[in-house]
């Protein structure tokens, strides 16, 4: 497993990119593993709670993109 790691010389928009991979990376081993426990018949119910805190990672990512993309353009 991969600690995460933030360049504490990186600029504060820098600094949101990488934990936007970072998120991303997290969600993507969140969806297999889901997938897996689904495929061993784990309850329904733990599933659908695993895939709702998998909703709560993707609108966490959505926002800090929407976020990224509002501080670049207010440099602009």
């Amino acid at each position: 497993m991969n600690l995460i790691k933030i360049d504490e010389n990186a600029s504060k928009e820098e600094k949101l990119n990488q934990i936007l991979e970072c998120l991303r990376e997290l969600k993507n081993t969140f969806a297999d593993l889901i997938d897996d426990f689904d495929d061993d018949g784990v309850s329904e119910d733990a599933v659908d709670m695993m895939t709702g805190a998998l909703d709560s990672l993707e609108d966490a990512h959505d926002v800090i993109l929407d976020a990224i993309e509002e501080i670049e353009e207010a440099e602009l």
